[in-house]
């Protein structure tokens, strides 16, 4: 083989290979499966000995509850009677479903109010997961006698309520100088996400404000000119029976204690925990949980680690491919570090045999020796293709800048310590060796800054796809996040921060953020990763070539080692 032809010999390039995408999806199987049998375990431990403690905690709310609600219930009027509007009742098998089955409001309903063109349906409450709340919060049909020893008996619906979040979404943006307490009439009709909401429009009469606006309160002699009634014809003066209702409807809603210890609850703990996101919405309060939870942590936060760092590297591996097809990343070959492989390169370029090396034979030989240490890329790194590796020793002598000959004559007369302007073997070994070590450093930035690209082409759409899908499955739940809460929320999970100021709500939302937990979080590693590494690499860079700076400098008035 001639020595023109020693870039030929093939070398592993430094971007991904079919065996490697195999071997991680190898790797990540058996994570996987030890992260869902640890999780499992965990969860299974936390649901033993915190449920039966949440348990007794929620039957002892229970009467304290059954007050409150029964309050709201007959307070607000979330009774109906299906005789009073016309409606056949079963005497043998009277039910609230079967009854109102089909049922509409009509456009006119009790105070004279329209509901909306007649399209509003009573909501009774149906198929409410029994272990989501207290047997005395679930809703069932009532059978009501007059009198009391029995009497006439009738069949009254008791009516679902809606939550305090559903109501405080009608509250109106500009309140009325009015009333501060304004609700929205038409926002407050019963739908399914504000249900028999049309019951909280009624005003209540006593309860009134006297604030009347600026530009109305005319008065003659500090005497009001104009009756209240004239200034607030719409009667806006009067609380709506919404706004006592969200009062009543906080209180009972702090006395339920929600359902966390049931196997999916734990889970989703032990996951949060795991992952380090943490929200902290509810914590293990028994010995035997802490003490699992001690032995736990450290193994599964490696393993959780490590699960997610193989589906990182599978995901930037298909990435990376996608932006090589497009010509915005290149397939790099690994620099050669082989000390065996530098002394032959060396003993090549030596043109007299003699055993030492001059500047004029280094130099003469960068273009082959560039090529045999696989440093082209990081020469070319401004070009978008890769040259193909039957060219690799064609590259132009112009593209070994006089920047990268002025660095190898700088480190040449460091190593030149007689100034003889010979170097032997071995110092010409230690050359090669800052040589590779300087571009290594220069090829880690170029590489890291492909994968950075790749990274955030992964993590963007993920980000946006999981707040705006956050913000859908929560607002079916109830909860009306503004798009910034959505992002904020995704943000916060994401570099497992977990304030727990907000959190996803039970059901398909939590579904959802498993999914997305799960893709995001390796890929923002590997950004950090990128970033953290484009840093360091520069500053070896910097480092390098601020120490050879002034020998540089004196290079360049040396016509003799312009070598174009």
């Amino acid at each position: 083989m001639e020595r023109g032809d020693v870039s030929l010999r093939r070398r592993a390039p430094r971007a991904t290979a079919s065996h490697d995408v195999l071997g991680s999806l190898v790797k990540l199987f058996w994570a996987t499966l030890g992260m869902l049998a640890l999780s499992c375990a965990f969860a299974g431990v936390l649901s033993v000995y915190e449920a039966p403690l949440e348990k007794a905690m929620r039957a002892g709310r229970r009467e304290s509850i059954a007050s409150v609600t029964k309050i709201i219930t007959e307070m607000f009027g979330f009774i109906d009677d299906p005789l009073t509007r016309g409606l056949e009742v079963d005497d043998n098998t009277p039910s609230c479903h079967e009854t109102y089955r089909g049922y509409t409001l009509p456009e006119v309903t009790e105070h004279g109010k329209t509901f909306a063109g007649g399209i509003d349906m009573i909501i009774i409450p149906q198929n409410l997961p029994g272990a989501q709340v207290p047997e005395i919060y679930k809703f069932s049909d009532a059978v009501r006698c007059a009198g009391p020893m029995g009497g006439t008996c009738r069949l009254n619906c008791i009516l679902e309520k809606p939550s305090v979040k559903q109501v405080e979404a009608c509250r109106s943006r500009e309140p009325s100088a009015l009333n501060p307490t304004m609700f929205d009439d038409d926002c407050l009709r019963s739908s399914k996400d504000c249900p028999n909401c049309h019951i909280l429009r009624r005003r209540v009469n006593g309860l009134e404000y006297w604030a009347f606006a600026p530009e109305q309160d005319l008065k003659v002699d500090s005497v009001p000119v104009l009756q209240a009634d004239d200034l607030d014809p719409n009667g806006e003066r009067f609380m709506q029976a919404a706004e006592l209702y969200v009062l009543y409807k906080t209180r009972q809603e702090a006395k339920i204690p929600a359902v966390n210890w049931n196997f999916s609850g734990a889970f989703y703990f032990a996951f949060t925990v795991f992952t380090t996101v943490g929200y902290g919405t509810y914590q293990p309060v028994t010995m035997a949980s802490k003490l699992c939870l001690i032995v736990f942590i450290i193994p599964a936060i490696c393993l959780f680690g490590f699960a997610f760092a193989q589906l990182s590297e599978i995901m930037l591996g298909i990435m990376m491919w996608a932006l090589r097809a497009l010509g915005l990343a290149k397939i790099r070959m690994k620099i050669e570090t082989s000390p065996r492989q530098w002394a032959k390169m060396l003993r090549k370029i030596d043109a007299n045999n003699d055993g030492v090396l001059t500047l004029k034979e280094i130099l003469s030989g960068t273009q082959e020796m560039f090529c045999s240490l696989g440093l082209i890329d990081a020469i070319n790194a401004s070009s978008r293709t890769l040259a193909s590796k039957q060219h690799w020793n064609k590259i132009p002598r112009e593209n070994l800048t006089l920047t990268d000959t002025n660095i190898i004559s700088a480190m040449f007369e460091e190593e030149d310590f007689d100034g003889s302007g010979e170097i032997d073997m071995m110092q010409g070994m230690v050359l090669i060796s800052k040589l590779v070590k300087l571009y290594e450093a220069k090829e880690d930035e170029l590489q890291a800054r492909e994968e950075l690209l790749a990274a955030l082409c992964i993590f963007s759409p993920l980000l946006v796809a999981a707040a705006l899908g956050f913000q859908a499955l929560e607002k079916h739940k109830g909860f009306h996040y503004s798009i910034l809460d959505t992002f904020y929320f995704c943000i916060v999970s994401f570099t497992t921060v977990g304030l727990g100021d907000i959190a996803p709500s039970h059901g398909p939302s939590e579904m959802y953020w498993y999914a997305y937990m799960i893709l995001s979080l390796g890929t923002l590693a590997s950004i950090i990763s990128s970033i953290t590494t484009i840093l360091i690499s520069k500053r070896k860079q910097s480092l390098i070539w601020t120490a050879y700076k002034s020998a540089s400098r004196q290079t360049l008035a040396r016509p003799s080692l312009h070598h174009r």
